[in-house]
């Protein structure tokens, strides 16, 4: 097949471009520059791709000041809604088979447990944005497009994002938990997002939401200890919630705060985990460090 990616640049867009390539499938790969071309120049690069993978969107993890908040909203909202429309331009000659939107589990309310079922949305920054990215993908409906919209939770991998920075301090003996350590921790282990993205793709039945996490959340203070404990490293310090605060400001609640979230629709699916819960991930993580 040929799969359309934008926000292949980061930590799991790299990933999963390489884990698709090795799959047999080409990419057609979406820059920023593509977004802001002239001449229908978008429309033209995806007209041939079967599948579209949108994960565009700047971090998160910054401080949320207006102009910032501005950047997290603007660079989910106006690609999503760039490649709808080209898609739409696209369809009286080729229409693709699938458009896999990102998203995150952000979109859920600290209480409670979710699948994706759970109308339980919080009323935060966080999940303001991870609405009006999901609403983006509307129009395709019209276009009898068979659409999935992810909720990802923490991707845990080697190669970047929140476990790379955070395996040097443990390695120092650096590590531990975050404030109180009790706040929900719904990660995945970055070659079953990958694999579940290639589910989606494969099983012409998959469609709407799903969440892209473990079947088994733990906490942050579990991962502490766990991570700790296959480095053979103490785990001894606590971050406070004010430090956190004073760097990032609003945004600590993303490291203060955390929801449990289930994949039930994989499940239902028939999609197997090879990395089901925090020990399998990290002791393979720890391993190919």
């Amino acid at each position: 097949m040929k799969i359309a990616i934008s926000g292949s640049t980061g930590f799991i867009g790299k990933q999963l471009t390489n884990f698709l390539l090795q799959s047999g499938h080409e990419i057609i790969l979406i820059s920023r520059k593509d977004f802001t071309a002239t001449d229908n120049q978008l429309a033209k690069l995806i007209i041939s791709a079967d599948v579209i993978l949108n994960l565009a969107g700047s971090s998160v993890l910054c401080r949320w000041n207006q102009r910032n908040k501005q950047q997290i909203l603007s660079s989910r909202i106006d690609t999503t809604r760039l490649l709808v429309d080209a898609v739409s331009k696209n369809a009286a000659v080729h229409l693709p088979e699938i458009f896999i939107n990102a998203s995150a589990i952000g979109i859920y309310q600290e209480a409670g447990i979710h699948d994706e079922s759970s109308t339980a949305f919080n009323t935060d920054f966080l999940a303001s944005v991870c609405n009006a990215w999901e609403k983006e993908t509307a129009p395709l409906k019209l276009l009898n497009l068979r659409t999935c919209i992810v909720r990802t939770g923490i991707v845990l991998g080697t190669t970047g994002g929140s476990f790379a920075k955070m395996v040097p301090l443990f390695k120092f003996g650096l590590g531990g938990k975050i404030g109180s350590g009790k706040q929900s921790f719904s990660f995945i282990h970055i070659a079953d997002y990958c694999r579940a993205i290639l589910h989606l793709i494969e099983n012409t039945q998959s469609s709407g939401i799903y969440n892209l996490v473990s079947p088994e959340p733990t906490t942050n203070e579990s991962f502490t200890k766990i991570l700790a404990g296959y480095l053979h490293r103490p785990a001894f310090f606590t971050v406070p919630e004010f430090a956190l605060r004073l760097v990032y400001g609003q945004a600590a609640e993303l490291l203060t705060k955390g929801v449990n979230v289930t994949p039930a629709r994989l499940l239902n699916e028939g999609f197997q985990f090879n990395y089901p819960d925090i020990s399998s991930t990290l002791l393979d993580l720890i391993h190919k460090d």
